[in-house]
This record gives C-alpha cells, structure tokens and sequence, in this order.
C-alpha cells in the first residue's frame, strides 16, 4: 500500500489559479512549461499528469518508451506507420476526392442539406435536347442532274421532308456562274432513311451503266453552321408559323404511314401490284432493258462483260449466287440471285427506274410464273423451268437404272 496521500482533488473544468492555489499545498506536484499541464510524481516512479478537462490524474505516456517498445516487438519488412489493409480500406473509402481548384465550375457554397422526394425534378437542370440529323450530303453528281431526277433516286429510300409550298427538301449547290456544282443536300423526314440511302447509294452510278454517274453519299454536317449561329454575330432565329408547321408535319407523317413494314423499301404497294407478286421472300431479282438482241449480235464478249458488271454492282447489296442473261428475251431481260431476300429486296429499289445504257431499267422480284428463254436452255428461270425439270429427272433415273453396273 503507497505511504504517498493522493494529491487535493480539484473540480473539473477548473481555472488555472483555482488549479495553483489547490496544488500549492503538495510539495511533489510541479508545473510543467512543456506542456503547460501540472504533474507529479507517485512512489514507483511512474509520472501523472492532471487532466484539467476530467478532474483526474492520469498516467503520463513516455514517447521513448513507447518506441522502445515497438522496436522490440517490430517485425522486420512491416512498416508498422501504415494502417492494417481493413483499417486502409475504410479510410480510403472515407477519404474524399481533393477538390478541384482549376474547373471553370463554380463550386457550390455549403448549406443546409434539403431532403427532396423521389419525384421532385424542379431543381434539376434540363437535359439537352439532342438534334436529330436527316440529311445526306452528295458529291460526284453529273453537271447535267436535275431535280427530278435526284427526288426519284432519293425518294426510293424515305420520304422526303418538304418546305411550307409541299416541295421536297432537296437543294442543289451552285458555281459562282451560276452552273451547278454536282454537290446537293437532301433532307429526309426519318432518321432510318439516312442510314438506308448511305447503305445502298454511297459509290453508286446515279444512272446505272454510266460510270461518270458514280456519286458519293455522307451524313450531312451541320456543325460548322451551329458555331456561327452560337457565335456573338450569329443571325436571329426566324420566326416559325406553328400552324403551317403543323400541318406539314401532319402531311408528312400520313405519307410515312403509307409505307409498309412487310420489307421496310417503299411505299404500300396498289392490290394489283401485290397480284403480280407470289413470292414476297424471293431472292431472285429480274432486270428488264439490260440490252437489246442487235448489240449482243454485234458484240459477242457482251454477254460475258455485262454478266459481271451486275454481278459486281449487285454484290454490293449482298451476296450473289448466281446471274443468268436470256439473250433471246427481246427486253433485255437478266435474273440475279441473291443469298437472302433482304437483298433482293434491296437490290429491286436501288435498280428499278435507274438509266443502264440510255434505258430506264425495269427491277422486279421473280413472281414463280415468269419463263424466259436464252440460248440452250428453252424456257426457264436460272435453269429451273420444265425442259430443265424434266431433263434433270430423266438423268436421274438414267443413274438409277446404271448404278451398280
């Protein structure tokens, strides 16, 4: 049992003189500078401090005794400065990003938190409104285009959106001397139309058959005119007449509902064209004025070159299986056959109406009830038709009757 009395006890959250004029009867208890706190000194050695905030003496903790202690159970290859992986993991996940102090953002001053309902969106900002973009830029057109005939081949792929007078939205750029520059915009109602005419007409010939007709489609771009109208001398808007607005959007979208879906191409088909197809899967296409019988006599490599000049322009619509040219068809007819429907369907709206050779090419998918004939074959269809059937069947059982001899 320690012979030392406790020192006088002092109230907590005492003041300094109250704290002096308590300790000053305790001859052990000294006041340290250090640490501007009062201490002594109990019978084992061991040192207290007075905590001025509790009321009590507490033990004094010795730094260099506690660092002894540490270097003699340190373990070597352990920074013993760095918190267990747990301990780190929860303060990195406490820890918050630094701010920023070069964004142009001005942070927002703190506040009192305010606590929103779920479905309270008035402080929010609102979402920028994303421009949709229905135009095609062409290039490579021949000087001599005119505007008829570029709404017919564009007019294949989409409806085209029209001004306030109902004309289509196709404008054709001109030289300074006032000729035209084989450059035009057109201005499609839908978006899809954009991404079907850059499948099918980019690198094609406007007039099929005249490479000089060869043009090239791109999605227009309309970013350097939406820097000048942002810029400080932008022009002012133009006052819009909602009603007329309203109305062409009306008249546009009761032609939109004219096209079908059945293969997403065109506009609905009248009852007696639908008559005249069987097969609306067919994958068989039938071209119409690809030649006349007088220029295959004259030229007897024709034949052959026209053959691959299809196949190839064909190819770019899809896979083709097979291309037959019926030199006793006095319209000049020629089938192609492709892997899938999809692409005969395509290769019917990128064909028909287009000029091969100064005609105006008839495109159709095969019905199942056409017969033309060509050299060799009688009347078929890519060597399906009943002499073709019949010879087929005569030499198979031909091989019935020989096999195992």
């Amino acid at each position: 049992m320690s012979s030392f009395p406790p020192p006088p006890p002092v109230a907590a959250g005492s003041s300094a003189s109250a704290q002096a004029a308590a300790f000053s009867t305790d001859q052990r208890i000294y006041f340290s500078k250090e640490s501007n706190t009062w201490r002594y000194e109990e019978e084992d050695g061991a040192e207290m401090e007075f905590d001025a905030v509790k009321g009590l003496w507490v033990p004094l903790i010795d730094e260099d005794l506690v660092k002894a202690q540490q270097a003699a159970y340190s373990i070597a290859g352990v920074d013993e400065a760095t918190p267990a992986a747990p301990v780190l993991r929860r303060e990195n996940k406490k820890r918050k990003e630094p701010e920023d102090y070069t964004s142009a953002t001005p942070t927002p001053l703190a506040g009192p938190s305010i606590k929103r309902g779920k479905h309270d969106k008035k402080d929010k900002p609102p979402a920028e409104r994303k421009s949709k973009n229905t135009a095609v830029y062409v290039t490579g057109l021949p000087v001599n285009t005119t505007m008829d005939e570029l709404v017919q081949c564009f007019s294949r792929y989409g409806v085209l959106e029209e001004d306030d007078e109902g004309d289509p939205k196709v404008k054709m750029y001109a030289k300074d001397d006032g000729s035209f520059s084989g450059e035009a915009l057109v201005v499609y109602f839908k978006e899809d139309s954009v991404v079907l005419a850059l499948n099918i007409l980019d690198e094609s010939e406007l007039r099929l058959g005249d490479p000089s007709t060869r043009m090239s489609v791109a999605k227009a771009d309309f970013a350097h005119k939406t820097s000048q109208t942002n810029g400080a001398g932008g022009e002012p808007r133009k006052t819009v007449d909602k009603k007329k607005v309203s109305r062409r959007l009306g008249k546009m979208q009761k032609k939109l509902e004219e096209w079908v879906d059945e293969d997403g191409f065109g506009p609905a088909m009248e009852p007696e064209d639908n008559a005249n197809v069987a097969n609306k899967n067919g994958r068989v296409v039938v071209l119409k004025h690809m030649f006349t019988l007088d220029n295959l006599q004259k030229d007897a490599s024709l034949l052959l070159d026209l053959k691959e000049d299809v196949r190839e322009e064909c190819s770019s619509l899809g896979e083709v299986t097979n291309v037959v040219l019926y030199d006793k068809e006095k319209d000049g007819v020629m089938t192609v056959k492709f892997r899938d429907p999809l692409s005969a369907a395509a290769c019917v709206i990128k064909m028909n109406g287009r000029f091969f050779d100064g005609k105006r090419v008839e495109a159709s998918l095969y019905s199942g009830k056409q017969r033309f004939q060509r050299s060799g074959a009688g009347e078929d269809i890519e060597g399906e038709g009943d002499e073709a059937e019949k010879k087929r069947l005569d030499d198979f059982a031909q091989w019935l009757l020989t096999e195992g001899e």
